[in-house]
């Protein structure tokens, strides 16, 4: 979806371009593309002389804006004029392009759980993350693998799903298909969140994939911490917003054990 920021001072909008990396379009392409959306259909002659680039360029620049359906071409009196597409055509193509990424993204992971071997850690190993993103790729760099069927979670749920609701949906189905058990601690407060607005944290009730226990009224924290195997990932939905994990088969014997203490606390 495209967005604007509203400029108080001279009243114009400028236009974020975050929508448009997940194209991984050619910089002259998102130049053509933003100059389009800011002045409408175009002939090549006009884009140039606004862009001060060559038509070739122009012309080479297009190709990708209409192999991913972001313009259409039109053919009149005059020659050649490009436009944006509707809004349908431009939702549909974003949506395929991020279909196509997440599905690249699932055989990456895959493939690494197939082949990648890393249970024996001879020298533990801890890695940093910051901000929302950083989050997210901390949880991406620990794979869901058919060798261990339990992980164990301590889980400010509201915190962390404000984060990004939509990428942890994803990443709690991807071990749906290894039959990963779920066993994680969560706050009381928390119980409201199982409803039809996040029914997706009971999706697997069926298959008894997750199993759910919630510490006493008034018991607080903003810092999560996941055990999956040799793995213990921290993450802070709070206002830090950092993550870091830690691979280290003897450091995670020991937070199990915190783990468990805090399990046989808490009540389903």
């Amino acid at each position: 979806m495209v967005s604007y920021v509203h400029d108080s001072a001279n009243s114009e909008y400028h236009m974020k371009q975050d929508f448009l990396e997940i194209f991984s379009l050619p910089p002259k392409s998102k130049r053509v593309l933003m100059d389009i959306i800011a002045h409408g259909v175009s002939s090549v002659a006009m884009i140039s002389s606004r862009l001060n680039m060559p038509k070739s360029s122009i012309y080479d620049a297009v190709i990708p804006l209409l192999e991913q359906s972001l313009i259409n071409e039109y053919s009149g009196d005059h020659g050649k004029t490009f436009g944006m597409s509707d809004s349908e055509q431009l939702t549909r193509a974003h949506k395929e392009k991020i279909e196509e990424l997440q599905q690249a993204q699932a055989s990456l992971l895959s493939f690494i759980n197939m082949n990648h071997k890393d249970d024996d850690v001879a020298k533990p190993k801890i890695k940093f993350y910051a901000g929302n993103l950083g989050i997210k790729q901390a949880f991406r760099d620990i794979p869901w693998s058919p060798k261990y069927r339990e992980t164990y979670l301590l889980w400010p749920v509201k915190e962390m799903i404000d984060i990004d609701e939509d990428f942890f949906r994803w990443h709690g189905q991807q071990r749906f298909k290894y039959g990963v058990v779920l066993k994680c601690i969560e706050k009381h407060s928390d119980r409201i969140l199982q409803s039809k607005k996040h029914e997706w944290l009971q999706a697997d009730k069926t298959e008894n994939l997750n199993h759910v226990r919630y510490l006493p009224k008034g018991t607080d924290w903003k810092m999560s911490f996941w055990i999956y195997g040799n793995k213990c990932l921290f993450a802070s939905g709070g206002a830090e917003k950092i993550a870091f994990t830690v691979h280290s088969k003897e450091f995670c014997e020991m937070m199990k054990l915190l783990w468990e203490n805090l399990w046989e606390k808490a009540k389903e």
